[in-house]
């Protein structure tokens, strides 16, 4: 009985085996079983790549597609944004800095008008 069973499986599992789509995963991967950890966005390199149109001289245009004027826009916007976020970064420094150079010298002033301990010192 314990053959027929054996037959059974193996037979089971080699339908099983001929049925599955082996194609799950992503082809050509070593792994093809597995999901990748990441997948590269594709891009067309005529539509993103660069401009060999000028020779020499200066290139009048910066951008070769509407994708690459929002992405430098975008870039742009950025960097603003950057730059407008480090002023007031640099802003609340100093703001701190006067603070503490204020607290130090407040402190100081309530020590000069605090009154001295005297007779601390043993005679013998």
């Amino acid at each position: 009985m314990s053959a027929f069973r054996a037959t059974m499986q193996l037979r089971c599992f080699s339908a099983a085996v001929q049925t599955s789509n082996p194609t799950t995963g992503t082809r050509g991967r070593f792994q093809s079983w597995k999901k990748p950890v990441y997948v590269a966005p594709h891009t067309n390199p005529l539509e993103v790549g660069p401009d060999f149109s000028v020779v020499g001289g200066e290139r009048t245009v910066y951008v070769t597609s509407k994708k690459q004027l929002e992405y430098k826009l975008d870039q742009i916007r950025l960097a603003k944004k950057a730059v407008q976020l480090l002023s007031q970064v640099k802003e609340m420094e100093k703001a701190h800095k006067e603070a503490e150079a204020r607290r130090l010298s407040e402190s100081q002033k309530a020590e000069l008008l605090r009154p001295k301990a005297k007779g601390t010192k043993s005679i013998s």
